[in-house]
């Protein structure tokens, strides 16, 4: 998938294994979606996930909706990452 690159002003070539590295590696992954999301109790809705790595294991997701950045996150163990990370059906994908 293309994934732009906002520090280098450059368009690159990343799959999902590959921005999980560049996450660990002190990135931000920034996945725009397609359309606004739920939560299960409708508690909060979002329309950009921001992805970034505390270490090699572990991950957080924090929100944003509409241009403005929620005060809630969630964080994930490798595992779960590939049950919630999906770039792959994103609208555009960014690092930050």
């Amino acid at each position: 998938m293309k994934v732009f690159d906002t520090v280098n002003n450059v368009e690159l070539e990343a799959d999902t294994k590959k921005l999980v590295g560049i996450m660990v590696d002190g990135r931000q992954v920034d996945v725009y979606l397609k359309e606004k999301k739920s939560d299960e109790d409708g508690y909060m809705s979002w329309d950009v996930e921001h992805w970034s790595a505390i270490d090699k294991k572990r991950f957080i997701r924090c929100y944003s909706l509409e241009g403005r950045v929620l005060s809630e996150s969630t964080g994930h163990n490798i595992y779960d990452l590939y049950n919630e990370f999906k770039p792959e059906d994103a609208l555009k994908v960014e690092l930050s």
